[in-house]
């Protein structure tokens, strides 16, 4: 066998084994995490009764964010002076009394805060850099508020403090500080129960919809079998859009349709002075010229092609033979009118 793909196999189960078999998480399939309440039911369950492997990227991935968290998680102890408990290996678990949920924070910050009172939870997060800056301004995701509200909830805690880092400059960090709300919990608690039940009885998993607000349909390998992401697939192919995407594409077209008006008059300068510089040098007889920061140059090309109607015409068995028909998709859009997004949006 060649050695290549012996290692690649082994690196294969050893970070599976990683994931899967920690032992201070226990066995993942047995109960709903806090990272999980958040996302879509139907998916996490399905993932814990019917798991997918993951492939060698993902893993790697999964891994490499976990190790720049906990370097974080350690630099963030040391600026605490001793103020950061259950962290690393003996990350901190809490368990529900009744539920199969549990959570596992980076760290418990005793004392008190940046005028807090008690004790809280820690939080790291690692993000690209595009994704750094959109939860830098606007603000972090729903699932990372559902993830520190379970926490805080199992944990009796009363605030959370989430530090996100970009995964290309450590440098880059954000610190948001999160007040613990009973009213949030009890709604993730309600979802835990869903969770808890449709992992006992398959019945009633058949009957727990998909949560396309909450998930990613088009990467879910369960979605084939969800009722409610088909019905929205067959939906859309009518024309029929939830309001929240109906309003994102109106945003979205209204800023495209400004941009493009904008850029016309730029892209037809453009064309017009590639022409002007190549109509220079075809008059100065010149191929190419060196300039002081940039260099022009005339390069010809040719290309042969068969003429298909004519084929088609003369050698119609020969045509079908070797004819080959291929699809692509392409965005039309028809620009009606005034834009209404921002009245909309405010």
């Amino acid at each position: 066998m060649d050695s290549a793909i012996l290692i690649q196999t082994e690196l294969q189960y050893a970070l599976q084994a990683r994931l899967d078999h920690s032992p201070r998480l226990a066995d993942r399939t047995q109960y709903l995490g806090a990272s999980e309440v958040g996302s879509c039911l139907r998916r996490v369950v399905c993932s814990k009764l019917y798991p997918e492997p993951l492939d060698r990227a993902s893993m790697g991935r999964m891994l490499a964010g976990k190790a720049m968290e906990n370097e974080v998680v350690q630099l963030i102890r040391l600026a605490l002076k001793d103020g950061l408990r259950n962290t690393g290996r003996v990350q901190l678990g809490l368990v529900h009394p009744t539920l199969p949920f549990h959570a596992h924070p980076d760290g418990r910050i005793m004392g008190g805060f940046d005028g807090l009172e008690g004790d809280g939870v820690l939080e790291v997060k690692t993000a690209s850099t595009s994704t750094f800056k959109r939860y830098q301004g606007e603000g972090l995701p729903q699932q990372y508020l559902d993830q520190v509200q379970a926490q805080m909830g199992l944990g009796g805690l009363c605030w959370a403090l989430v530090v996100l880092v970009s995964r290309e400059n450590l440098a880059e960090l954000a610190s948001f500080l999160i007040a613990f709300d009973p009213e949030h919990y009890a709604l993730l608690e309600r979802r835990a129960t869903l969770a808890a039940t449709a992992l006992r009885d398959e019945d009633f998993l058949s009957r727990l919809a998909g949560e396309p607000d909450r998930g990613s349909c088009h990467t879910c390998p369960y979605s084939a079998q969800c009722a409610t992401h088909q019905a929205q697939r067959a939906a859309g192919q009518r024309g029929e859009v939830p309001d929240v995407t109906r309003l994102q594409l109106e945003c979205q077209l209204e800023e495209l349709a400004g941009l493009e008006s904008t850029l016309g008059p730029l892209q037809e300068r453009v064309s017009e002075l590639r022409d002007q510089v190549k109509t220079a040098l075809v008059n100065a007889g010149a191929n190419k010229v060196m300039l002081e920061h940039s260099t022009v140059q005339i390069v010809e090309s040719s290309r042969t092609s068969l003429e298909g109607k004519a084929l088609q015409r003369e050698a119609p068995e020969l045509y079908a033979k070797y004819a080959k028909t291929s699809t692509c998709v392409n965005l039309r859009i028809t620009y009606q009118g005034g834009g209404k997004c921002l009245t909309i949006a405010s």
